[in-house]
């Protein structure tokens, strides 16, 4: 019989084996490489949305504040709007599919590095308890408030890192962050829809 019809030789099997090797070996490194890179891309992704969901749901309750407060006892000027450089509180009017209502918002950066919001439900001229906080972003590092608007002189304002007048509102609301991790948070401003000229209104 000639060299074809005897078969492999054990040589041949085992350069073949190891050939095998190598390919399943380069195989497996590039399915590994693919699932990091799709749980990499997924993790952007859902930080992306936090990111936007977030900004959405300070634009609409920033947007929407009042010039209204609360009457507290002791007070003579009840606060329409307290800004600070990392905090800020107002009223505003809940979203209707989260229910509705008229509530003291008050947000602020928390220990975590949680960017988190606490609501005060306004009911028969009172605040009613404060409800638990929600978290609005995680791995937040950095947040800073600076606020714009008309003096009671009449003139206007640059942007300021603390509001003056907490018996009227401002006219925009300038929010920056620095954020953990790849996604940025892009430098917001927004402008409150009301006619702000004039001093705070106590339910």
């Amino acid at each position: 019989m000639n060299r074809r019809t005897r078969g492999f030789t054990l040589l041949e099997v085992l350069v073949v084996l190891s050939l095998l090797g190598v390919l399943l070996t380069l195989i497996a490194g590039a399915i590994t490489g693919a699932n990091r890179a799709m749980g990499k891309a997924e993790r952007y992704s859902t930080r992306l949305d936090e990111v936007r969901s977030t900004q959405n749901f300070l634009r609409h309750v920033i947007g929407q504040a009042l010039p209204l407060a609360s009457g507290e006892p002791g007070v003579a000027q009840p606060a329409v709007f307290i800004g600070e450089p990392h905090s800020m509180r107002f009223y505003a009017s809940l979203m209707t599919t989260l229910g509705g209502g008229l509530y003291r918002y008050s947000v602020t950066l928390a220990a975590g590095q949680r960017l988190q919001v606490s609501l005060e439900r306004l009911q028969d001229q009172r605040l009613l308890p404060a409800q638990e906080p929600q978290v609005l972003m995680h791995q937040v590092q950095t947040v800073q408030f600076s606020y714009r608007g008309v003096s009671p002189e009449g003139g206007a304002t640059d942007w300021l890192d603390h509001w003056p007048w907490p018996g009227r509102l401002p006219i925009s609301v300038r929010i920056g962050a620095q954020l953990a991790g790849p996604v940025p948070w892009p430098l917001q401003s927004i402008d409150l829809r009301l006619d702000l000229s004039s001093e705070a209104r106590a339910l």
